[in-house]
């Protein structure tokens, strides 16, 4: 749903991101059901989507990468120590990306994202219990729509700190992740 969200905001915004969906537990499947119901609740196309699993190309490639918690974020880092100052989790990046404020005009996405990563207290993992958002998989429609409503929120402001004024025609590529994509 992330992936969804958060593409749908930065093209609001004018941004043309490639948005790509990637889980650490990836298994190529189709989002669920209940994802593409309540995100086409909210017009957005979830029902081509196809998982896949996370990669070193994938990491590579992402200007930047959205972890829904903790252990999402620490697997890439361990993955790919190079993607430590352009990996969050997503509430983590709403939050240091508030103190740090909008990418300006022209910046590289991963120039800000070094630049809110450089928020994080030293020697710490990244993000804080409070950041996380729980993968809604295997439970009730009530419960994905309120993971939906928390995401959008968490979107379309992380679209506001990446596409300040002027940036129309950017291309970047953000790889949110989660155990089950979709």
């Amino acid at each position: 749903m992330a992936m969804g969200l958060l593409a749908h905001h930065l093209a609001r915004r004018g941004m043309d991101a490639r948005v790509h969906s990637a889980g650490t537990l990836g298994w190529g499947g189709p989002a669920t059901d209940h994802a593409v119901e309540v995100l086409a609740d909210r017009g957005i196309d979830l029902s081509e989507h196809l998982s896949r699993r996370l990669s070193g190309d994938i990491v590579g490639e992402a200007d930047l990468v959205l972890g829904m918690t903790r252990d999402h974020v620490g697997g890439v880092v361990a993955h790919d120590p190079s993607a430590a100052d352009r990996a969050f989790v997503i509430g983590e990046l709403v939050r240091l990306g508030r103190q740090v404020g909008p990418r300006r005009a022209g910046q590289p996405v991963r120039d800000w994202c070094a630049q809110v990563a450089g928020r994080r207290p030293p020697r710490r993992p990244p993000g804080l219990g409070s950041d996380e958002i729980d993968d809604p998989v295997g439970l009730g429609l009530a419960t994905y729509r309120a993971t939906a409503e928390r995401l959008d929120g968490l979107c379309a402001e992380i679209a506001a700190l990446l596409v300040p004024e002027g940036s129309v025609g950017e291309v970047v590529d953000i790889d949110p992740l989660d155990d089950h994509p979709g």
